[in-house]
């Protein structure tokens, strides 16, 4: 059986560390203000946005990988007699999986299998570190496929909105969801369901009130057993202080978390939430 390179997108937000140790390929989104283009964690880090942001008073727009783009990086390995698994931001609010499925029918069938994550960030990530697991059974990437894929309805993408001007901006929430929320200061949490970006609780007041109420359905699994221990992740975008609020809750609830991993959003995840916003992603058993 052909080893299995494992390939992600820059959406996924996986500690550098992480990647380095488990030998991950990484493709990176483009990030464009106006007429300048730039790559993802290439040449453009969150933070460099948020200040480009600021001066210019405009979002970045994020383009996806062409197709031509991911049939390179193909091709490097199948060329070397690997086969690829490679798992990407939900199609719902990108063109990233269908790029690199087109990409992928090129190839022999089991040579590059794409996997629509139907998440994103930290819960992706979760999905790789599960992904690298199954690799590391020898599992081909055809089978690794079809074991992500029973784990993507069972995974929990929460996270609150501190502001919601680049939801706003980018055309992700409507006027009046803006409205609501700064004129009655209310914290949004939001939720994916079926790969899809929705408005799930509104909390008034303070960031660590809305975290708390976001807590409630991570506590009420564990209390059910249904909670998979083995992976959580906290990603958060420049939210250092709220980021160690969740982890202090975390640490008094007393659950044996096997793998807690805390992860700084990348520049399409940024781009999309604004500074200040913090999830908890996790799997259900």
């Amino acid at each position: 059986m052909r080893k299995v390179k494992i390939m992600i997108d820059s959406s996924v937000d996986l500690p550098k560390d992480l990647i380095e140790k488990h030998d991950l390929e990484v493709i990176p989104f483009h990030i464009l203000f106006g007429e300048e283009s730039f790559r993802d964690g290439v040449n453009i880090t969150a933070g460099e946005m948020y200040e480009r942001v600021r001066q210019t008073k405009t979002l970045p727009k994020t383009a996806a990988v062409s197709i031509d783009e991911f049939k390179e990086r193909f091709d490097k390995y199948v060329e070397q007699d690997m086969d690829i698994f490679l798992i990407t931001l939900s199609s719902k609010i990108s063109s990233n999986y269908q790029n690199a499925y087109l990409a992928s029918q090129d190839y022999d069938e089991g040579r590059v299998v794409v996997c629509d994550s139907l998440h994103l960030s930290g819960s992706i990530a979760l999905l790789v570190l599960k992904a690298i697991k199954f690799r590391d059974q020898g599992m081909s990437a055809v089978k690794i496929k079809e074991e992500v894929e029973k784990l993507i309805p069972k995974m929990n993408t929460q996270f609150v909105i501190r502001t919601l001007e680049y939801l706003h901006k980018g055309g992700r929430c409507s006027t009046l969801a803006k409205w609501v929320g700064t004129v009655l200061s209310l914290k949004i949490q939001i939720k994916m369901k079926d790969g899809k970006l929705e408005a799930y609780k509104k909390t008034p007041g303070k960031m660590s009130r809305a975290i708390d109420v976001m807590l409630d359905d991570f506590f009420k699994l564990e209390a059910e057993g249904k909670l998979d221990k083995e992976f959580v992740f906290v990603t958060h975008t420049y939210s250092h202080q709220m980021k160690d609020y969740i982890l202090e809750k975390l640490e008094e609830s007393g659950i044996e978390i096997e793998n807690l991993i805390v992860s700084e959003a990348g520049t399409v995840i940024s781009s999309h939430c604004g500074e200040g916003t913090i999830g908890i992603l996790y799997l259900e058993k």
